[in-house]
């Protein structure tokens, strides 16, 4: 039997139609998305490269749509968040806003569009194509201009009005991308002047975590870190767990084929193939909790498998040479005097160390945020861990 493993697809998050999704320990999305639909208007989400921040907001949005406009704008597949300004954000959001409200009034079936007007100025100002979901959009003879922050404001009023809801969530991917300037300053807060009338759910990057993120995007803003799942031990079973039921869930199997009521150390056959749960709950534990990591380690380990032997399913020397090249990318992430840094800080919440240091190796993924009750501590990449010890043994 063959395994399409280019269907783990790493760097690809979930879209929100919920296919494939597995809830993480965290119960990240359903904890979110009820403080939003209770009154919470702003959420800033937090959280390493790779720990699944996109697919929770996916999650969030599928979970805020029967009851409101939840629209999921994802920035970074069209824009250059590092050169992104604050009028190609609001053009970017208003066209990803009236594409949804158009599908969401045809499955409602509701009669009433956006006004011909709107649409005619969004065409003439390039924020919308001549067609929105295979629709001609003509311009009329009598339109209006404006800036994109008011054609948005114009099209928040429109859709509320034509899809009958009277809540609108935006659900912000890809700004956690932005680097650390006074434009990307600029960037955040122009989100936060949207409408109150409009809830916020954006990701946003590290360094908004620190101080008072409210300074910077809405007054009474939550910043809420997506905790990479603790994956040690017997505590870690859950988090590694998780993780092989993403494994399966991608490859299109049974969750019963790597199920926790198996024995760690039983082989499973499947069609003449079996396959090791416990090198796959190894693969867990390598990548500290975050999904890419995890199911790069296992794209590269059955790469291994197939170019060695035309392997169906690698064995646990192919995950070996994978978790050779994953931890080379960990050593070209630490910089002189990050070892002695990091080590001081391992399990506390991290205060002492340099902010700039602290969110660099918060971005990578070097350091993990994990939670324990209601206390958060940083904690060591196992990746990055051998590195650190080889420099304390030098």
């Amino acid at each position: 039997m063959s395994f399409d493993w280019k269907a783990l697809t790493p760097h690809r998050p979930l879209d929100s139609n919920g296919v494939q999704y597995v809830v993480p320990p965290s119960g990240f999305a359903e904890r979110i998305a009820p403080l939003v639909a209770t009154g919470t208007t702003t959420v800033l989400v937090g959280g390493p490269v790779g720990v699944g921040k996109s697919t929770e907001l996916a999650r969030i949005t599928a979970l805020l749509r029967d009851e409101r406009v939840a629209c999921l704008v994802r920035l970074d597949r069209h824009e250059n968040i590092r050169r992104l300004t604050p009028d190609q954000m609001f053009s970017r959001i208003t066209r990803d806003l009236v594409e949804l409200a158009r599908i969401e009034s045809a499955r409602r079936g509701r009669g009433t569009q956006i006004s011909a007007a709107l649409l005619g100025a969004l065409r003439v100002a390039g924020t919308v194509a001549s067609q929105v979901t295979g629709v001609s959009i003509p311009v009329p003879e009598v339109s209006f201009t404006g800036s994109p922050r008011s054609l948005l404001d114009a099209a928040l009023s429109e859709v509320a009005r034509a899809t009958g809801y009277t809540r609108i969530s935006l659900i912000v991917d890809g700004l956690e991308k932005l680097p650390d300037t006074p434009e990307s300053s600029e960037v955040l807060a122009a989100l936060g002047q949207i409408s109150d009338e409009v809830d916020i759910i954006a990701v946003v990057p590290w360094h908004v975590a620190f101080g008072v993120p409210e300074d910077t995007i809405r007054p009474a803003a939550l910043f809420a870190s997506l905790p990479a799942p603790g994956v040690d031990g017997t505590s870690g079973l859950a988090g590694r767990q998780f993780l092989a039921d993403i494994l399966t869930e991608r490859l299109g199997l049974p969750r019963e084929h790597l199920s926790e009521n198996e024995d760690a150390s039983q082989i499973l056959g499947l069609s003449g193939v079996k396959l090791g749960r416990a090198m796959v709950l190894e693969a867990a534990r390598w990548s500290g909790g975050l999904p890419r990591t995890f199911l790069q380690l296992m794209a590269d380990a059955a790469q291994y498998a197939q170019i060695r032997r035309g392997g169906a399913w690698p064995n646990e020397s192919d995950l070996a040479d994978a978790i050779a090249d994953q931890k080379d990318s960990f050593r070209r992430a630490l910089l002189p005097g990050d070892s002695d840094a990091v080590r001081k800080v391992e399990g506390t919440d991290g205060r002492e160390m340099e902010l700039s240091r602290k969110i660099r190796l918060l971005a990578r993924g070097v350091i993990l945020e994990r939670r324990q009750g209601s206390k958060y501590f940083l904690d060591i990449h196992p990746l990055a861990q051998p590195l650190l010890e080889g420099k304390r043994n030098a």
